[in-house]
């Protein structure tokens, strides 16, 4: 464990099955006759049950059928187990490990095609290159339970080259759940090229991707190039080489639809925190110690909801951070025209962004083509003489200072601003032990990630 993981980390609490690993049931023998049982001493020839078990995943993987459960015993499996055949809707094929993921795995491929699989209860270690692959036209597919460390990229979703067509289609329905994925070469999960959708992420940690060599976009936590219907929920995005998490990188027709993000703490992460790319629902997350950018939302055209969530501290590590804006919305890319965003923005904390070692902090960016659908109750107390920089007023745009905020200027020219308030929030502790709870009589009382009961 790293010293940067000691570091307190109370500001959101979090219900991730993490890398300690949950408790999967496996039931006596006898209890269901389609079961399936293997064991490191068990012997591929003989019928598989409790009594005379099976010697190898492969061969349970090739012998099930739908509503069937392999249970593999306790024990180190090196095998690379290749799922081919696909259960029914209702009546999946059913992988199950050992509790507290005794049952250690080289990896698993699901092949073109295979669908309502379920892998459940595994450490999974020692491959090179991909620990759990979802080769394309995969749905119905939930991964749970699971270690998944090393290589080059834990999960990878879909396969083909950025900004093409995948080799063997899109996936949907997918379900990743109570499962950590850590130091990899590249990324933690990758969704190159996509699309993957009606995609759920639930109570994932995602921690060491990419710190083995330079920051690189390439290191992102959870990425994802395409997809609708994007949820990604209770999970802990933190210590990676590249973005937290990264949403709909090549959905450049915009708004794609359905995709939150909602409730993590997404953390030390060495470039971007959270990126939507295509618009999206972003709601009572905690976003601090990035490198860069903490929040990036809407390069291409699209509708943003931005609501109750605590952004603070980022950019002030000294061996990874560089000055940023506090969180961008609307920023075009090089040579291309500003986007057009529907934002509402309320209930959110600005504070404390940009460290000195990196510099004067700094406020957050609406781009030239934000309109404002509702923005109020926010709090902004980074940057006092530019709060905000509003692109959208003005030939040149303006920028907002606390005191425009605190006498009604900042209403009066946006038509919004209702509620906002320029103050210190009163964390419970700031950099480097950042505990990003208010303290009682906390001004910012009743908004932010950690302002409203659960």
């Amino acid at each position: 464990m790293s010293v940067g993981r000691l570091l307190l980390v109370s500001c959101l609490t979090l219900a991730v099955a993490g890398c300690s690993g949950g408790q999967p049931v496996i039931p006596p023998p006898g209890d269901a006759a389609a079961d399936h049982h293997v064991a490191t001493g068990g012997n591929d020839a003989g019928p598989g049950t409790a009594d005379q078990p099976w010697a190898t995943i492969q061969h349970a993987a090739d012998a099930a059928t739908p509503g069937e459960t392999v249970y593999i015993h306790a024990g180190q499996y090196d095998e690379d187990v290749r799922v081919s055949r696909s259960g029914n809707l209702g009546a999946p094929i059913t992988l199950q490990g050992a509790p507290n993921r005794a049952t250690v795995v080289g990896s698993f491929d699901l092949a073109h095609g295979a669908s309502h699989v379920r892998l459940n209860g595994f450490a999974v270690r020692g491959y090179e290159i991909w620990g759990i692959t979802l080769n394309g036209n995969n749905s119905h597919i939930e991964l749970s339970d699971l270690e998944v460390s090393g290589g080059e990229v834990g999960i990878r979703l879909t396969v083909g080259y950025s900004g093409e067509e995948p080799e063997f289609g899109p996936i949907s329905s997918v379900t990743i759940q109570d499962t950590c994925i850590h130091d990899t070469l590249y990324a933690g999960v990758d969704g190159t090229p996509g699309p993957c959708n009606q995609l759920t992420f639930r109570r994932v940690e995602v921690y060491g991707a990419g710190l083995g060599g330079e920051d690189s976009f390439a290191a992102d936590g959870l990425s994802i190039e395409r997809g609708r219907d994007l949820r990604v929920e209770e999970c802990s995005i933190h210590d990676n080489g590249g973005d937290g998490i990264d949403l709909n990188s090549r959905d450049t027709d915009g708004d794609v639809g359905q995709v939150v993000v909602m409730r993590n703490a997404v953390y030390r992460n060495h470039l971007n925190g959270i990126k939507l790319w295509a618009g999206g629902r972003m709601e009572r997350n905690t976003v601090w110690g990035q490198g860069v950018n903490p929040v990036d939302v809407g390069t291409f055209d699209c509708t943003a909801v931005i609501v109750d969530n605590t952004i603070a501290y980022n950019m002030w590590d000294a061996d990874y951070g560089a000055r940023d804006y506090a969180s961008t919305f609307g920023y075009a890319e090089p040579g291309a025209r500003p986007p057009t965003v529907m934002l509402t923005l309320r209930g959110n904390i600005f504070a404390f962004n940009t460290g000195p070692a990196q510099g004067s902090p700094t406020g957050i960016y609406l781009g030239r083509g934000v309109r404002l659908v509702d923005e109020g109750d926010n709090v902004f107390f980074s940057r006092e003489d530019e709060e905000i920089y509003a692109g959208f007023i003005g030939a040149e745009g303006r920028e907002v200072s606390r005191q425009d905020i605190t006498d009604g200027t900042w209403a009066t020219v946006s038509g919004h601003g209702h509620g906002d308030l320029a103050a210190d929030p009163v964390f419970v502790s700031g950099w480097p032990n950042v505990d990003l709870r208010l303290r009682p009589g906390s001004p910012a009382s009743g908004v932010g990630a950690t302002g409203h009961r659960p």
